[in-house]
């Protein structure tokens, strides 16, 4: 059955549109609702954090009023009096000097009092308490001189002496570190400043805060009631257990909790939200999402229709329309008065179908012309470059043939026309494109039999290639160009015993390369680098025909004509060190197929 474009269009784009929502709503969701938890589990440590530090702040306060009885000479003399002695000017002078300054500064201290082991004993007050307990007070301080635990540090006790009141008690001995006690002092301190404290957190609508003692004890809580009382023995275990961390508590479902222990007051502080209050954002979110979701999908899907039906039924047409027109038939197609892209595109293809077979007739004719003259072409650039011979040196060397005939009769004269002879008949041949590397070192030993004369002197190139590779193709002139300009360029300054010139080769499994290296006065960088931006260019700027130097052919004519030969990515490289000399590198692809017609190059 043949499937439907408009149908198939449809189906991906409702996929694509359900994908693309699941995944952002889940996503979204799943992201929303981690971040919140994290939210709400940093947001109750650091509640709880803040309600350590300024209650250990607001009793360490109270701590250092401590200081000034404790170091008090008055205090210390008068605890050091015997047993029975008369305390009453001591217990004036206590209470005008030490302790009116320290009820003055600290108006939440209801009762201070000192009460030494030699039976001294001194109180104060911040208000006047009208129905005072002298035989409770007598009871208390029993107790607290009984108390171990207090071992000359300032111990906090939530069960204070008066009601609503803790009491912040220490021991008095000689010196802030001695081990030996004299007596108790204590603080009767109003808890008022800290349930305003406490009673300012907020944990949402329905979260809470409570505050429990070492022994379980609830010290604060939000419910009056629960005050004082103990905590159930599984949730104080709970709790003990889960410090610094969020857990649930026995007996209170549906509720996260955070708990943290003060190391100074040795109260435990825990915090309590509702679960389903943390999560009600996350629903409100997940409840939104479907709800837009499916209003989404429901308009795209029907955009989603409409839009394909706009394009399937021009495309329609337009299928028709080919298919006439591959049987032959140039059919137009009717425009379906949208006036749009789709209406621009039959247009054009009518356009095309009238002008179709023309078109496809004038491109096989330009085809094959192109291809013709592309042929021809490259024919005449190689012909005309192998004919490139450069006259200067056949004046030149002329010259010296009629200076030997006229001056003297010798072997000379033939040596030189013989070679003359030689190097025109190689260079004038056109039906040669590849020749083999012997028949190109042959060629330079004429260049250099006529050379020898030209320069008054004998001169030997080093050739190193190995005999295996005497019978790889190479391109026709190559050689002796590069040997003449080195004559011209690189001992530029003439000839000595130091020169020299060395033909060397090597081949891997892609390329065969020749080189020629001398030793003479080498190129300076700059127009180095501009030959070899000109060498890499040369294939389109098709130069060949131009020369480096007056009276040679230069490196850019044998340069082209390799690459005629061979292809773009062969033909000349050159290395140079001023002072030093120059190497001039042909790179042609690897063979060792002799030449055509290598045999005729030079008739025996």
């Amino acid at each position: 059955m043949k499937k439907s474009l408009g149908r198939k269009i449809y189906i991906y784009f409702v996929i694509i549109i359900a994908f693309t929502l699941i995944s952002v709503a889940f996503t979204g969701y799943w992201r929303s609702a981690s971040e919140l938890e994290n939210q709400y589990e940093g947001l109750l440590t650091q509640i709880v954090d803040n309600v350590v530090h300024e209650t250990d702040l607001f009793l360490k306060n109270y701590e250092r009023a401590t200081v000034s009885i404790l170091t008090s000479p008055l205090v210390k003399e008068t605890l050091d009096l015997p047993r029975g002695s008369n305390f009453y000017t001591a217990e004036n002078a206590i209470k005008t000097g030490v302790f009116q300054s320290v009820l003055i500064n600290n108006p939440e201290i209801s009762m201070t009092y000192i009460v030494g082991y030699n039976g001294f004993r001194a109180t104060d007050f911040n208000i006047h308490i009208v129905s005072f307990n002298y035989k409770g007070f007598e009871e208390y301080v029993e107790q607290l001189k009984e108390d171990t635990g207090l071992n000359g540090k300032l111990m906090i006790r939530d069960s204070g002496f008066l009601d609503g009141h803790l009491t912040l008690v220490r021991q008095l001995g000689d010196r802030t570190s001695s081990k030996s006690f004299k007596g108790i002092m204590g603080f009767e301190l109003r808890i008022g400043e800290l349930n305003t404290l406490w009673k300012g957190i907020k944990l949402g609508k329905s979260g809470y805060f409570f505050i429990v003692n070492e022994r379980g004890k609830i010290l604060y809580h939000p419910d009056s009631q629960r005050i004082g009382k103990q905590l159930d023995g599984n949730q104080y275990q709970a709790v003990e257990a889960n410090t610094d961390q969020t857990f649930e508590l026995p007996g209170e479902p549906g509720r996260v909790f955070f708990s943290r222990k003060s190391e100074y007051s040795g109260w435990t502080l825990v915090a309590s939200m509702s679960l389903s209050e943390q999560r009600q954002p996350i629903s409100d979110l997940r409840q939104t999402t479907i709800i837009v979701g499916i209003l989404t999908l429901a308009l795209a899907s029907l955009l989603a229709y409409r839009f394909g039906q706009s394009i399937i039924r021009p495309v329609r047409l337009l299928e028709s329309g080919m298919r006439q027109t591959e049987r032959g038939q140039w059919t137009r197609v009717p425009l379906t008065g949208s006036r749009d892209e789709m209406d621009q595109l039959i247009s054009s293809y009518n356009t095309m179908v009238a002008r179709l077979e023309e078109l496809v007739e004038r491109v096989y004719e330009t085809e094959l012309h192109n291809q013709e003259n592309l042929l021809k072409r490259q024919l005449a650039e190689f012909q005309s470059l192998q004919l490139q011979i450069n006259p200067h040196f056949l004046y030149n060397t002329l010259e010296i043939i009629i200076c030997y005939a006229v001056i003297q009769k010798s072997g000379e004269i033939k040596d030189i026309v013989r070679s003359l002879s030689y190097m025109l008949r190689y260079s004038i041949r056109t039906d040669l494109e590849q020749i083999t590397v012997a028949n190109e070192l042959k060629h330079v030993l004429y260049f250099m039999e006529i050379m020898k004369y030209r320069i008054q002197r004998d001169f030997e190139i080093d050739v190193r290639i190995h005999p295996d590779w005497l019978l790889n193709n190479m391109v026709r002139l190559t050689l002796q160009p590069l040997i003449e300009n080195v004559f011209k360029h690189a001992f530029q300054e003439g000839i000595d015993d130091s020169h020299a010139i060395v033909i060397d080769a090597w081949q891997d499994s892609v390329d065969f390369c020749v080189t020629v290296t001398d030793n003479g006065c080498g190129m300076e960088p700059d127009i180095l680098l501009r030959l070899n931006e000109r060498l890499m260019r040369s294939h389109e700027e098709k130069s060949g025909s131009q020369t480096t130097s007056e009276g040679s052919i230069g490196l850019m004519n044998v340069h082209n004509r390799i690459q005629m030969v061979f292809g773009a990515q062969y033909g000349l490289t050159v290395q140079s060190t001023k002072g030093e000399g120059t190497t001039v590198t042909i790179r042609m692809p690897a063979s060792n197929a002799p030449a055509i017609a290598s045999s005729r190059a030079y008739p025996s």
